[in-house]
């Protein structure tokens, strides 16, 4: 009896710690997911792990989730935004368990699945490019090459075969993710810019009990 009892101090200790630490991340401050959120829904574990690294990014920098952008008069999720000193990075990501292929200019790509299963879906970088044109119309003084395009395909799937000609487009997965924020080494917005973007954008990120279900977002199943 009195080791069972240890077993559950140990425990409800544990638990009690990593809510402590969790309620204290910026995650939790910005979106009002709770520690049991990222244990349980894969959408919420997902956002955290991408807004993790995405914080790691060296420089000047701020970090958004779940923003509501109008799109002709529809409102439509941005996954993340990142707001470096290298530029405006909308965060696309996408939840996929096949091979993935599919071109730039495809109005569809392709996710090969089991037994040579297909299964289409509609272009990532088009629907990407799409939110941030609908950004820029938020932010109409902002340089338009400072905005990026970023799709992030959770770890599920392989990529086979991607074909990218634009500059401003990065597709990979989220095991790339911390790898790519240290590539981000040029200074086009200061500490100031930042800010002042933020707090522009500030009032359209959503929490937890208004986050819009948008086909663009990772499913739960």
């Amino acid at each position: 009896m009195t080791l069972f009892i240890i077993v559950v101090m140990v425990i409800v200790g544990y638990l009690a710690y990593k809510i402590y630490i969790h309620d204290n991340t910026i995650f939790y401050k910005i979106t009002g997911y709770s520690y049991f959120d990222v244990l349980m829904k894969k959408r919420v574990r997902v956002l955290n792990k991408i807004m993790h690294d995405l914080e790691r990014a060296k420089g000047a920098r701020k970090v958004m989730i779940n923003l509501q952008i109008p799109i002709y008069e529809e409102l439509h999720l941005i996954d993340a935004l990142l707001l470096h000193e290298s530029g405006i990075y909308v965060v696309n990501i996408k939840d996929k368990s096949g091979w993935i292929n599919g071109r730039e200019q495809n109005i569809e790509w392709k996710e090969l699945l089991h037994k040579n299963k297909i299964r289409t879906f509609n272009n990532p970088i088009h629907e990407t490019k799409r939110l941030v044109n609908a950004l820029q119309d938020q932010l109409p003084e902002v340089d338009a090459t400072l905005f990026e395009s970023v799709v992030v395909f959770t770890n599920d799937c392989s990529i086979q075969q991607i074909e990218i000609h634009s500059q401003n487009v990065e597709v990979l997965k989220m095991s790339e993710l911390n790898n790519w924020t240290k590539t981000l080494d040029r200074k086009r917005l200061t500490e100031e810019n930042i800010e002042t973007l933020f707090s522009a954008l500030e009032g359209f990120m959503t929490d937890k009990n208004n986050t819009l279900k948008s086909k663009s977002t990772v499913s739960a199943n």
